[in-house]
């Protein structure tokens, strides 16, 4: 949101990034093996291989010859197709409405002009998969996907996007933090694995306008020096009065965040973030990533109004160093770990200022190299609190 033992973390877990996403558990819908009949005895749907090719021309359905343009094989495709493109640059926006898997081999998208990169959205694009793409150049984000479910979105490159930052304009239909690479909007059940998110304004940001984001997974990617905002974001921006968004109705829950790495960005490494009254950023659990040398925390936890849920989010066994000072918080310094209220806001007026955070683990990290370990204000004494480890850090615990 806009508002010697470090050495060796930082190897293992970039080392990770290598691991089979088989390995890693898989958060997305089951689909079952294409037998000869589907459901009732009817006959299956037979998938097919759509290609794409610099030397290819857009005609025909892109089977037997490859056609030039990803857009047109996209839409040649079927639900359940594969388009597979070839080696090469392709200076498009790609649009998925209905259920594809999008296989780049050595492909860069190149979207300048364009908004997004690839962009996927609705109920019929749920089960999408893309993967094996540089998607760079987008005028505000690289990967964007809206109101659909089941994704898996892996092995991409997603480098040098928010090309419109200088324009008074951008992010203009938006309510906050529209310049990230990768953004899940009202998603659930997907996974995002095994990216690089690099030099873009932002990196991975989970968001509610349209409805949840849950049960999604957000696993060894590497998240680094996203220029002004944090490397990884999940922040609710569900807007009401009188109680918290409710599960089916909105809200960023239930969504982990594992072995990333989240370094070098203008924000925190990691955030969990409440924005207006009704938001609802709860359950969330942030394990086993290194984030370091941050603009703001390695981890940090927002709640700015009342009306909000920030309960029971898990922060475990982190690796946190050289991280920098939290402006909403005051803390003034460097710090590994913040979980924050705003007790006492009271503008706009008519806004209730924000209920203290109860019910939040913070348990076995490792941080380093900071002035604050972890920085409490406005926040209940976390569980697991006595069980992390400090190295060169002047003030361990500071708050409750």
């Amino acid at each position: 949101m806009r508002f010697v033992f470090a050495a060796a973390a930082l190897v293992v877990a970039t080392g990770a990034l290598a691991a089979s996403a088989a390995a890693a558990p898989h958060h997305g819908h089951k689909h079952g093996h294409h037998g000869h009949h589907g459901h009732h005895g009817r006959p299956a749907a037979h998938h097919r291989t759509r290609r794409v090719s610099p030397h290819g021309t857009d005609a025909g359905d892109c089977t037997h010859h490859p056609c030039r343009t990803i857009g047109y094989a996209v839409g040649q495709a079927d639900p359940g197709d594969r388009v597979k493109v070839a080696h090469g640059t392709y200076a498009e926006s790609v649009s998925l409405t209905k259920r594809l898997s999008l296989e780049g081999h050595g492909a860069t998208i190149d979207a300048t002009g364009d908004v997004n990169g690839i962009t996927i959205t609705g109920p019929d694009s749920a089960g999408s998969s893309v993967r094996g793409f540089t998607v760079r150049g987008a005028y505000q984000e690289g990967i964007f996907a809206d109101l659909t479910s089941g994704l898996r979105i892996e092995h991409n490159r997603v480098v040098e996007n928010d090309t419109g930052l200088g324009d008074p304009n951008y992010c203009q239909n938006n309510q906050d933090d529209c310049g990230e690479a990768i953004h899940l909007q009202s998603v659930t059940h997907s996974r995002v694995s095994h990216n690089l998110v690099r030099d873009n304004v932002g990196g991975i940001l989970l968001t509610d306008e349209e409805g949840p984001t849950a049960w999604n997974a957000i696993d060894h990617n590497a998240v680094l020096h996203n220029t002004l905002d944090c490397g990884i974001t999940l922040a609710s921006h569900w807007f009401q009065f009188g109680e918290p968004a409710p599960p089916d109705v909105a809200g960023v829950y239930e969504n982990s965040v594992r072995h990333n790495v989240s370094s070098g960005n203008g924000a925190a490494g990691i955030g969990v973030f409440a924005g207006p009254p009704g938001a609802a950023a709860w359950s969330n659990v942030v394990d086993h990533n290194v984030a370091t040398d941050n603009g703001l925390p390695g981890v940090a936890i927002h709640s700015h109004f009342g009306f909000q849920n920030v309960e029971n989010n898990v922060v475990t066994h982190n690796f946190l160093a050289r991280n920098g000072s939290d402006d909403d918080a005051e803390t003034g310094a460097d710090t590994g770990i913040v979980v924050f209220a705003d007790l006492v806001f009271h503008d706009p007026p008519g806004f209730p200022p924000a209920d203290p955070i109860q019910h939040t683990t913070v348990a076995h990290n490792q941080i380093a190299d900071e002035h604050y370990g972890i920085y409490l204000k406005g926040a209940a004494a976390p569980e697991g609190l006595a069980s992390n480890h400090y190295h060169h850090v002047d003030v361990p615990v500071y708050g409750p």
